[in-house]
């Protein structure tokens, strides 16, 4: 009868199929009655019998097994016509010494793998990290590459706007039958000028206002043409700037006659179609500066 520890010696020697027919025949009824701890050990002898390379590359020698079994009982120090009565302890160890040495052989290289798998990983995710911060930097850059274009655009269309206004203001100073008229703050407004370039034959007029305080923001300033048959006509509405200054492009009302005054009043901000507020430029046309 075989003892638990005996059956457990003998796993490895089940494991490469050495056993004779009674030891096999106890060994696997132990293993029929469900012992779990004998059953793991068996599979891992199994799987460490698997991965060792038993025999050299093409077809194995017929006696590979049997020379094998020799050299493991040589070691063991049994013959190998077989085990002498009271040497089966010693015959197990002999044969649990190779596998145990080769079970130890895998697990180093199964942990040099997986060491450099580790450092494998590690490297791609130190590359994954400097690549992120690569793409970072490169969006960073480029966000400042567009927000410096974008100011540059919106430069470039506030140039084009003052260079187009510029050439308008231009050819109203250079249409013929060009004067000006002169304008001053009316009784009770506060001080300041303007005056208007006015060209009867092109149609056009360019006014500028000096001085003028600002308004809030529900009022504008409002410029006026005085005519003889239509009276107050709206020429434009403007806001001066932070230095008091206000501009107009007009043009001249045709059919209204001629155009004796020019006026500028504070209204409701959008403009009004007749004045309504109080009045705080006016020149008259051919008055003298």
């Amino acid at each position: 009868m075989m003892s638990h520890e005996d059956i457990q010696a003998d796993l490895p020697l089940l494991a490469l199929d050495s056993l004779d027919a009674e030891e096999r025949r106890l060994v696997e009824a132990h293993l029929a009655e469900g012992c779990e701890s004998c059953g793991r050990e068996l599979q891992a002898w199994r799987e460490v019998v698997g991965m060792v390379p038993l025999e050299a590359a093409g077809e194995p020698p017929a006696d590979l097994k049997a020379k094998l079994l020799a050299r493991v009982r040589a070691d063991a120090g049994a013959a190998p016509g077989g085990t002498p009565p009271g040497t089966v302890a010693r015959r197990r160890i002999g044969w649990a010494a190779p596998l145990a040495a080769a079970a130890l052989l895998l697990l180093a290289v199964a942990t040099v793998r997986e060491l450099g798998w580790r450092a494998e990983q590690a490297r791609q995710t130190q590359l994954l990290a400097s690549l992120q911060q690569e793409l970072d930097a490169a969006r960073g850059d480029l966000s400042k590459v567009s927000a410096a274009l974008a100011a540059r655009e919106s430069d470039l269309t506030a140039l084009r706007a003052a260079l187009a206004s510029a050439q308008e203001s231009l050819s109203i100073v250079q249409a013929r039958g060009l004067s000006l008229v002169a304008l001053r703050e009316t009784k009770d407004a506060p001080p300041a000028t303007g005056h208007v370039l006015l060209s009867e034959p092109a149609g056009r007029a360019l006014f500028y206002a000096f001085d003028l305080p600002s308004v809030p923001a529900d009022k504008t300033y409002e410029l006026w043409w005085i005519t003889e048959k239509d009276g107050p006509v709206q020429a434009g509405l403007f806001h001066p700037d932070a230095r008091g200054l206000g501009r107009v492009e007009a043009t001249l009302p045709s059919g209204a006659g001629a155009i004796q005054a020019a006026a500028v009043t504070v209204e409701e901000a959008g403009g009004v179609p007749k004045p309504q507020g109080p009045m705080v430029l006016l020149g008259k046309v051919g008055a003298t500066s």
